[in-house]
C-alpha cells in the first residue's frame, strides 16, 4: 500500500475533498483518473475507527471491483471473514428468528450474497491509498468564502495553525455530522429526525446460543427506538445500540446485555473499547454552486442506514462530475444530479421497505 499523506500542503488545488471515508476516497479516485490536482483533509489521525457494521454488503463488491479494480488485501478482514446474507436473522420472543433483509436489487441487478467482514480503520485507510491522491489527517475544516472566484477554504492542523487553501471546487465527504453542509443548508442544524448510535466491543467468554457467521438483529422498544444488533469480529462481540434524543444509551448498552444473557446465555468480559455517531433523518441536498456534497453529508444511505455503498457510488459520481466541470466547463451541480439520479431513485424503494425503527 502506497501511502500518500504529505507533511506540506500546496496553497492551491484544483479540488480539495473533506472527509477520507469511502465517500471521499471514491471522489478522489474518479478525480484522480481524470488527471486532477486533488487534496482530502480529515481532521483525525488515521487509520482511524468508526461506527459501523464494518460490512461489505453486495454492492459494495461490485463497486469496489468497478473503481478500485478489486477487493481489499487480506489483512483488511476479521475472522469470520464471510456473513451471508442467509444469516442475517431478526428475533422476536414472540416469533423467533427470521430472515433481516440488509440489502436490495438496484435498477435489475441483484448483488453477491456473501458479505464481508472488515475493520473499518483499515478498510477506510486501504481505500483511501488506493485512491493515490495526497491528503492530510490531523486537518481540520473550519470554514469556507468566496475569493477572487476561487474557493478558500479555512483548516487547522492539530488544532494549532490555522491554514488557508484555495481551490476551485470543494467537496464535502464528512459523514452524517457533515461541518460543511450547514455552512450550505442551515435547515440542516434543525432537522428533529436525529437517531444516535452507541457502539461497544465486548471480550466474551461464551456465545452461548448464537451461531457464528451470523449478525443477529433486535427491534426491541425497551431498548432503543432503533434496531440493536450483535455480531463477531475477530476476539470480540460486536453490540450496537441507537435511540433518539433523550435515551440514555449506555444504559441501553445494558439492557441489550442482559436481553443476550437472559435469552442465548451469551457471557461477556470487559469492553475493549466503544464509539458513538449521529444519524440525522437528513432529504438530499447535493450542494451549492462549486460546493459539491457526497454520501451521507448529502444525505445517501440505502436501507435499514447502510451507508458505504451509497457512499462509494455518489462519491465516485460526485468526482467524474467535477473533472467534467473543470476540463469541458458546465455547471457540475446539474451533471452531478443526472450521474446520481439511479442512486435518488434506490433511496426511494429503500425508504418503502425500510425496516428499522422498533417504534
Amino acid at each position: 500500500m502506497n501511502e500518500r499523506g504529505v507533511h506540506t500542503m500546496q496553497k492551491e488545488y484544483q479540488a480539495i475533498i473533506v472527509g477520507s471515508g469511502p465517500a471521499g476516497a471514491a471522489c478522489a479516485k474518479a478525480l484522480k483518473n481524470e488527471g486532477v490536482e486533488v487534496l482530502v483533509i480529515e481532521k483525525d489521525k488515521l487509520p482511524r475507527n468508526k461506527t459501523c457494521s464494518g460490512v461489505l454488503f453486495g454492492q459494495t463488491q461490485v463497486l469496489l471491483d468497478q473503481y478500485f479494480g478489486g477487493l481489499p488485501p487480506g489483512d483488511v478482514y476479521c475472522d469470520p471473514k464471510i456473513i451471508k446474507a442467509e444469516n442475517i436473522l431478526e428475533w422476536n420472543k414472540e416469533r423467533g428468528f427470521s430472515t433481516y433483509v440488509w440489502e436490495l436489487p438496484k435498477d435489475g441487478q441483484s448483488f453477491p450474497q456473501d458479505f464481508y467482514n472488515v475493520w473499518r480503520s483499515k478498510f477506510d485507510y486501504w481505500l483511501l491509498n488506493e485512491s493515490g491522491v495526497a491528503y492530510r489527517d490531523g486537518c481540520k475544516f473550519n470554514d469556507y468564502s468566496i475569493e477572487n472566484g476561487k474557493v478558500k477554504v479555512e483548516v487547522s492542523r492539530n488544532d494549532k495553525e490555522n491554514i488557508d487553501l484555495y481551490c476551485s471546487y470543494l467537496i464535502g465527504a464528512d459523514g452524517g455530522e457533515s461541518r460543511l453542509r450547514p455552512l450550505l443548508d442551515p435547515s440542516f442544524m434543525k432537522i428533529e429526525q436525529v437517531c444516535a448510535v452507541y457502539q461497544a466491543y465486548y471480550r466474551f467468554s461464551d456465545m452461548g446460543s448464537l451461531e457464528d457467521a451470523h449478525w443477529y438483529v433486535f427491534l426491541e422498544p425497551q431498548i432503543g427506538e432503533v434496531i440493536s444488533a450483535v455480531s463477531r469480529k475477530d476476539d470480540f462481540l460486536t453490540l450496537c445500540v441507537g435511540g433518539f434524543k433523550g435515551r440514555s444509551l449506555k444504559k441501553s448498552m445494558e439492557d441489550f446485555k442482559n436481553l443476550l444473557a437472559k435469552n442465548f446465555q451469551v457471557a461477556l468480559k470487559d469492553m475493549e473499547r466503544n464509539e458513538g455517531c449521529v444519524i440525522k433523518m437528513a432529504p438530499p441536498y447535493l450542494g451549492k454552486d462549486n460546493i459539491i456534497l457526497t454520501g451521507e453529508a448529502a444525505g445517501m444511505l440505502y436501507l435499514n442506514g447502510e451507508g458505504m455503498s451509497a457512499a462509494i457510488d455518489s462519491g465516485y459520481r460526485a468526482g467524474k462530475a467535477v473533472a467534467q466541470g473543470i476540463k469541458k466547463g458546465g455547471k457540475v451541480l446539474e451533471i452531478y444530479g443526472k450521474e446520481i439520479e439511479g442512486i435518488l431513485n434506490h433511496m426511494k424503494l429503500c425508504v418503502e421497505k425500510m425496516h428499522f425503527f422498533a417504534v
